[in-house]
């Protein structure tokens, strides 16, 4: 069932198919056009690229279609038409990140000369850290390269996607755990066959429905298979950011490194290319709900706990009372009462972040957990210092000496 999806319809990317056309429509006008598919991995490059060489075939073009990285290739660069010379043609590479300086110069000045037949280049790549023989190129102002960049699925494309491997739409309670691969097409896909063939999924009839919430062992293995291709210095930071939550500063990554952050930059960029992290102002956040899941996994809880005690409880941190050591101060104030030692680490970094001014639902995706959870902690330590607000707990966390004790003190902090 789901070796048919590889021949289902492509979907969410009308508007790509649409700008590949009219390009590669251009091509018969007789204009010469480079393209390049870009993205992370597993967001869909290859099949748009196998997309744009039937759009090309549609237009009577011939065909070449190879892979830089050696995994499969279609012949050489087409052989010139003895009747017609001047007939154009297309040239489709994947993976072309893979590309060294000669390949670059072989490919781009194939019958570059001005008798030479109209042509377009096709290139499935990654965007690349640094400057490997590709990016040169594609940087130069005379290329005149034509980017198409994807990024994720629309949440009624991915579900159409789940759908086609499926072969049957999943109903609410599916939809809304597919949706923690964040409409990332290769993930999502393994997802579902995962959980399909671990019995997570029952088909029944004209509609999927959710058993069980379970992650399938094979998306665990496939991931954990594909950071171990990256560098040790990249798996570090990607453990260090899920440890520290779904969204996390990169002073904060860079605290717990013990490295400064512009010896991380070489990194970060490494990181953000593969697709696992966004940058967003120095803000990295997991694309997806999914993948923090999976790396987060892989670490005991008790390393987790020590990662943001580290992170959080640094004396840069902004919650100075709550780390101060017991029998020390949290303040010069006079009367400054410590609370370090009534908190687990945990707490008091969720101590902290209501005193940043975040909500529960807004610490819960920072550090990876639930709102249920937060609240939980919370609760705990609105009775362990004695405090029957946030507005007391802020006083608290700045150095103030106390809350307020008996029966208001266990009111539930509100979210």
């Amino acid at each position: 069932m789901l070796g048919a999806v590889p021949d289902a319809p492509l979907r969410g990317r009308e508007a790509e198919v649409d700008r590949l056309t009219s390009l590669i429509g251009h091509v018969m006008a007789g204009r010469c056009t480079l393209i390049t598919i870009e993205g992370p991995p597993g967001c869909g490059k290859s099949r748009l690229l196998r997309e744009s060489m039937l759009i090309a075939e549609g237009f009577g073009l011939r065909i070449c279609a190879k892979s830089a990285d050696g995994s499969h290739t279609a012949g050489g660069l087409p052989q010139r038409d003895p009747y017609n010379p001047h007939h154009p043609y297309a040239v489709a590479v994947d993976n072309a990140h893979h590309l060294d300086h000669e390949d670059v110069r072989t490919l781009i000045a194939h019958e570059a000369g001005p008798d030479g037949p109209a042509r377009v280049w096709i290139l499935a790549r990654r965007p690349s850290a640094g400057a490997p023989p590709l990016e040169g190129m594609l940087l130069s102002p005379t290329a005149g390269t034509e980017r198409i960049k994807l990024g994720p699925l629309r949440p009624s494309a991915a579900m159409a996607l789940a759908g086609d491997a499926l072969g049957a739409p999943p109903d609410a309670g599916l939809a809304r755990i597919l949706g923690r691969a964040g409409g990332h097409p290769r993930r999502l896909l393994e997802l579902t066959q995962g959980m399909l063939e671990e019995g997570s999924i029952a088909v029944d009839g004209y509609r999927a429905r959710l058993v069980t919430d379970r992650l399938p062992r094979r998306l665990v293995e496939r991931v954990e298979s594909s950071l171990m291709g990256y560098s040790p210095e990249f798996r570090q930071m990607v453990r260090v950011a899920a440890a520290l939550g779904n969204e996390v500063s990169f002073d904060k990554v860079a605290r717990v490194l013990n490295e400064p952050p512009t010896a991380l930059l070489p990194t970060l960029d490494e990181v953000v290319a593969a697709g696992v992290l966004e940058n967003n102002a120095g803000r990295l956040t997991f694309r997806d709900e999914l993948l923090h899941r999976l790396i987060t996994g892989w670490m005991p809880e008790t390393v987790r706990d020590a990662l943001r005690g580290q992170a959080f409880g640094a004396p840069e941190s902004t919650c100075p009372a709550l780390l101060t050591e017991p029998g020390g101060t949290g303040t010069d104030e006079p009367g400054a009462t410590p609370y370090r030692g009534h908190l687990s680490d945990q707490e008091a970094v969720i101590a902290g972040l209501v005193h940043e001014g975040l909500t529960n639902r807004q610490i819960a995706r920072r550090l990876g957990l639930s709102p249920h959870t937060v609240n939980y902690h919370l609760r705990k330590v609105f009775r362990k210092l004695g405090v029957a607000s946030r507005v007391d707990l802020v006083r608290v966390v700045r150095g103030g000496t106390g809350g307020t004790s008996g029966a208001t003190a266990a009111l539930a902090p509100p979210a």
